[in-house]
């Protein structure tokens, strides 16, 4: 890449017609599904201290505020951890896979690709339940 400024040498050490590692794609998932819930937490969090006049600052999942108002912070920290997890998340995530990629019908039962179809939409409805 050439400009007025700079020239930069661009080279891709990866084949762009490669298929995807699933295994990679499936395993990295869950630790960024969960990392999405808390920077959900801390902006909640971020939003109510600022709502409520107070200095917030954080770091990937550390908050500070001044001395003075820690106690409200915990208390807010608290509360947006409470209401963000008392929302039905995974039934949520369950409702969205199903209607993104199992909601056209498929006919054929004996198809390999409906036993797929099949698996995969058995697997999305299945939600654990909640905890206390």
């Amino acid at each position: 890449l050439k400009s007025t400024m700079q020239h930069i040498n661009l080279q891709i050490s990866h084949d762009a017609k490669e298929r995807p590692d699933t295994v990679k794609q499936k395993n990295a998932f869950p630790p960024n599904f969960i990392h999405s819930l808390d920077s959900t937490h801390m902006m909640l969090t971020s939003l109510h201290c600022y709502s409520a006049g107070l200095t917030f600052v954080s770091v990937h999942d550390c908050f500070w505020t001044h001395a003075l108002t820690v106690d409200t912070m915990n208390k807010i920290c608290r509360e947006q951890f409470v209401t963000l997890h008392s929302q039905p998340i995974l039934q949520e995530l369950s409702n969205f896979l199903l209607l993104k990629y199992c909601s056209t019908v498929q006919t054929q039962a004996k198809n390999k690709k409906y036993q797929e179809y099949r698996r995969l939409m058995l697997l999305l409805a299945k939600v654990p339940q909640t905890g206390q």
